[in-house]
């Protein structure tokens, strides 16, 4: 059996997302990573429709980062619900955002959210 996977690694997005009402307003700086895989049913023949491309999963991710939502989670969710949809053969889709400045008066590091979805 073949697999292979598309992954956008570290993508840098301004988004406002969070709980809390200054978050909304100021914003914050995330990073994104996607890998989405699937098993190779046929000669890709170098074409484009025969792929996962990765251009079309960043327009997701893109799409969904520019919508405020209050939970990490909730962006992962969605994220993977669209390319659930996009790529219904996958076998495996791993997102992992994390927000780089919380509000949590930490003298650095970040939050970050890993989601997973399995296609059994």
């Amino acid at each position: 059996m073949e697999i292979y996977q598309v992954n956008l690694e570290d993508l840098s997005f301004f988004s406002f997302h969070g709980l809390y009402p200054e978050e909304r307003i100021l914003g914050n700086s995330y990073r994104l990573s996607v890998s989405v895989s699937k098993q190779v049913t046929h000669e890709i023949m170098d074409d484009i429709s025969q792929t996962m491309d990765y251009g079309s999963i960043y327009t997701i991710c893109e799409q969904v980062m520019s919508e405020p939502v209050d939970l990490l989670e909730t962006v992962c969710q969605r994220i993977g619900e669209q390319l659930r949809s996009q790529f219904p053969d996958f076998q495996l889709i791993e997102i992992v955002l994390s927000k780089e400045h919380p509000p949590l008066k930490m003298a650095g590091g970040r939050s970050k959210v890993r989601w997973t979805l399995r296609n059994e």
